[in-house]
């Protein structure tokens, strides 16, 4: 395996047959899906594979250069377990079959009824994952460990005193029932995941990433999102993987939530609470009222792509008080016989939660997402390469703002290599991207401002500016700051930045940038930016630039409706405007929106802005669009 080429790590269960009842698997099932992972393997298909157990739930563990999602690897999973299933239902097993929710395979297992929990990552020096199996329970179970070990210090002694943890993680939250998801960062947002993650049965932890590099720590399996025949699958039985030691929890920390066997969902049915035990290999196979909910840990040192173990870490004899801790609260649920709270509430999926909470929570997120919107727009702008619509939950165009900011500056992370040349716009959309940009992820960036106006009201918020606030974030960063000259023309101020030879070759570097981040202005009253210039060097209202056809305006250049600039020299007083304007003007965004290199970003959002959005998106000044799904309905109604 090359030093850089990442492995994938995919955890794939299913439960497709019970031996006796609910209790275990069939020593012939899991022979059959050995044998069949095994060829595999044999065949350079998989890198390595192992099956494993907990209850009825048969685990098929493998690594693989393939990637996530791959359709390949999941079609075999499906495979596999259509294989046990016939073998089910020869030896007349419970339940046959019973995971299996679909017909035929449709590319991917996810919501068809397996479990899936998938990672890719680049091999360390070292590299030891834990996989967690879960039996009688739902994926819910895993928020409460999930938290303590990458965002309780009591629990984990590496977020205060290692540095490499020190500045904590970021989680990722799903929505079950409203296909909805979050990205919280802890410590900072703490409370606000709290208050999420605390309703286990609707709000669950999928991937949990280090803030400092994005690099993925843990996965867990979320099946409940499953839509199936027009009603949801809340499928029990989750599976999570997790990467300990060099930057992320310790094994013995990754393990120390489970010595307190809390309440989680399942059991008898799936329709009760009960503790959550932690068990050997040889002790998975939940009996007593078809429980208690059981969980195994199966420890592996991953080296090149095989699968150095299992190490059975529950069979440690220190978690015989938490197994004796477990069987005393099994007692005092089951003494509440039909009663509640060993019985799931009637209404347990149906959350009601503070609005104003949750109207911050939208407000600091940058998830979830509106796929529907996106694929939408995508359809009506196929020049776009990539459209992401978020939901603020709001329309407060503050808020609004503020969330699609952070989108974008979640987007410019994704996106930006090592030593990058981005150029920025200006306006307040971009300073609260730049706000919510992660101090040191990315590395070694080159920054320009995109525009140079000279506007005396619009502290703060001009490209130079923003360029020396984003710089401060990297300490590796190279920021150019270009003079703002009170010329009436770009052709003046090219003519003074060319007695400069080292300023005329920044200069001209702006226009070569790899990626441009740009906010889109609408016509408003006492607007900074372009409306302040309007009214600064001609006097010009919002109203008086309404009437001669400007709706919209980009990096300070005026754009009608029909999205095309206005340059038209016939018109004196936007002649005398755009002559002003120093930097790249519409058309060069334009060309470089068109090359396959190039991303070209706007951040733009609010039902105020939605017709300037939709003549910029008309004049194909941009290959992103990341906007709100108010504005992005507004844009695909008729």
């Amino acid at each position: 395996m090359g030093a850089a080429e990442k492995i994938t790590l995919s955890v794939i269960k299913a439960d497709v047959g019970g031996w006796v009842g609910h209790c275990t698997s069939h020593p012939d099932m899991l022979a059959l899906a050995a044998k069949l992972v095994k060829k595999a393997v044999d065949r350079k298909f998989l890198v390595d594979g192992q099956v494993l157990h907990v209850g009825d739930d048969i685990e098929l563990i493998m690594t693989h250069h393939r990637g996530e999602d791959n359709k390949e690897v999941h079609e075999f999973a499906w495979n596999t377990f259509l294989e046990l299933t016939e073998l089910a239902k020869r030896m007349k097993l419970y339940g046959a079959g019973q995971d299996m929710l679909a017909d035929a395979f449709s590319g991917n297992v996810k919501g068809m009824g397996p479990g899936v929990a998938e990672m890719s990552f680049v091999e360390r020096k070292s590299e030891p994952i834990v996989i967690f199996m879960a039996d009688k329970t739902s994926p819910g179970a895993w928020n409460l460990p999930l938290f303590r070990m990458f965002g309780d210090p009591f629990n984990t002694a590496g977020l205060v005193i290692d540095p490499s943890m020190h500045r904590g993680f970021r989680f990722r939250v799903l929505d079950v029932l409203e296909h909805k998801e979050w990205i919280l960062s802890c410590p900072e947002d703490m409370y606000d995941l709290l208050v999420l993650i605390g309703a286990s049965g609707r709000y669950v932890i999928e991937n949990i990433y280090r803030k400092k590099d994005n690099e993925v720590g843990a996965v867990a399996s979320s099946q409940r999102l499953g839509l199936i025949a027009g009603r949801y699958v809340g499928k029990d039985d989750p599976v999570m993987a997790i990467r300990c030691q060099s930057g992320f929890p310790a094994v013995g920390e990754v393990l120390e939530p489970f010595a307190f066997p809390h309440l989680v969902e399942g059991w008898m049915r799936g329709s009760h609470h009960g503790p959550l035990m932690p068990v050997g290999f040889k002790d998975a196979r939940p009996i007593r009222f078809d429980g208690p909910p059981r969980v195994i840990a199966a420890g592996y040192q991953l080296c090149n792509g095989k699968l150095l173990g299992p190490v059975d870490l529950f069979s440690d004899v220190s978690f015989d008080e938490a197994r004796k801790e477990a069987n005393r609260v099994a007692n005092y649920m089951r003494r509440h016989g039909p009663f509640e709270p060993h019985r799931l509430g009637l209404h347990e999926m149906e959350y009601t939660t503070l609005p104003q909470v949750m109207a911050f929570i939208f407000e600091k997120s940058a998830i979830p997402r509106r796929s529907d919107l996106e694929d939408k727009l995508k359809e009506l702008y196929p020049h776009l390469k990539e459209v992401r619509v978020v939901d603020p939950g709001l329309k407060d165009f503050d808020a609004i703002q503020k969330t699609i900011a952070r989108e974008g500056a979640h987007y410019l992370e994704e996106i930006a290599w090592d030593g990058a040349k981005i150029g920025l716009s200006c306006g307040k959309t971009l300073y609260y991207l730049v706000t919510y940009l992660e101090p040191e992820r990315l590395s070694a960036p080159k920054i320009y401002p995109l525009s140079l106006t000279r506007i005396f009201t619009m502290p703060g918020l001009t490209s130079n500016a923003l360029v020396g606030m984003m710089s401060t974030k990297y300490p590796d960063a190279i920021a150019y700051n270009l003079p703002s000259i009170p010329v009436t023309s770009r052709t003046e101020y090219e003519k003074q930045v060319a007695a400069n030879p080292e300023l005329l070759k920044i200069y001209k570097s702006i226009w070569e940038v790899d990626i441009m981040l740009l906010a889109i202005g609408h016509l408003a009253v006492d607007k900074p930016g372009f409306m302040a210039l309007a009214s600064q060097e001609l006097g010009l209202s919002a109203a008086q630039l309404a009437a001669k056809g400007v709706v919209a305006e980009i990096n300070h250049t005026p754009i009608n409706a029909k999205g095309e600039p206005m340059l038209d020299t016939k018109d004196k007083e936007l002649a005398a405007l755009t002559r002003r304007v120093v930097g790249v003007g519409a058309l060069e965004l334009r060309e470089r929106a068109a090359l396959k290199d190039r991303y070209v970003v706007a951040v733009a959002g609010g039902l105020e802005k939605t017709e300037a959005i939709r003549a910029c998106l008309k004049g194909k000044y941009f290959n992103v669009l990341i906007t709100d799904a108010y504005v992005a309905e507004a844009l695909t109604q008729k």
